[in-house]
């Protein structure tokens, strides 16, 4: 990115080492508060007491740092001048059914964009010893070890491993349970982590080929798209059209697979 951004590389790692340092201390109130118990929510959707007090100190921590930035979170913020070409985009608990399950897999996004583009980003997921850091023009880092951009995908479809999840809206839910039903002769497994975060995550260490789903918010995607930008993956909507930061669909893979995704999802 230009200078209009940020004055050099120094204060680019500077900005993304107090992004880390806030997902780290909303990390360890995340963890404490599972020691000494849960307050659930109820239905499809759930939030506990650990959500908002991670949305807190993630606020606390960039509202500080960063004045003149404009902050939204997933539980409410909305810190800041709303004119800011700079956004925080903050999902405190990504994966919260898990978490009030005990499952460890849930993390702390914190994502910036700039123009409503991602361009900044961090991942942490406590429990499961990860954290993805990246900065647009710099490179994407997992526990410090600087990733490879990503190569291209096997064209025999069987070797694709897929990451999917259910939106929470259940007649989006209908729209990816009828891709998986057009994929399932043709891919080798899909996944389903219950977190769009780590869905990132795990596309962008290589773990999966693909990563789908229907309806989701910025919150969810700002930082993991920043990083994935940053690698090379291919971004879209579920048009086929380039993928915009908001809420909505998105199809992400390894360089290679975007035509026959496409082809899958616009089938259906």
């Amino acid at each position: 990115m230009t200078c209009a951004l940020w004055a050099d590389e120094m204060t680019a790692r500077q900005t993304l080492e107090i992004a880390i340092q806030a997902a780290r201390a909303a990390g360890e109130a995340i963890c404490a508060a599972q020691k000494t118990g849960l307050a659930k929510g109820s239905g499809h959707d759930v939030v506990t007491a650990a959500d908002g007090a991670s949305e807190r100190i993630l606020c606390e921590h960039l509202a500080q740092a960063f004045p003149d930035h404009r902050i939204e979170g997933e539980e409410g913020a909305a810190i800041g001048p709303e004119e800011s070409p700079r956004v925080w985009h903050l999902d405190p608990l990504d994966g919260t059914a898990n978490f009030s399950r005990g499952i460890p897999h849930w993390a702390v996004s914190v994502g910036m964009a700039w123009r409503n583009k991602p361009v900044l980003g961090v991942i942490h997921a406590p429990k499961l010893g990860h954290t993805l850091t990246c900065i647009r023009g710099q490179g994407v880092w997992l526990d410090g070890k600087r990733l490879p951009k990503a190569t291209d995908l096997d064209p025999d479809t069987r070797s694709w491993i897929v990451a999917v999840d259910w939106p929470w809206d259940l007649q989006e839910r209908k729209r990816v349970n009828a891709l998986l039903e057009t994929m399932s002769g043709a891919i080798r497994q899909y996944k389903t982590y219950g977190s769009a975060a780590l869905d990132c995550l795990n596309l962008a260490r290589g773990w999966v080929d693909a990563y789908c789903i229907t309806d989701v918010f910025p919150w969810d995607l700002c930082a993991g798209v920043a990083a994935l930008h940053e690698l090379g993956f291919s971004v879209a909507d579920w048009e086929g059209q380039p993928w915009k930061l908001g809420r909505g669909a998105i199809r992400a893979c390894r360089p290679g697979g975007q035509q026959q995704l496409d082809a899958w999802i616009q089938s259906i």
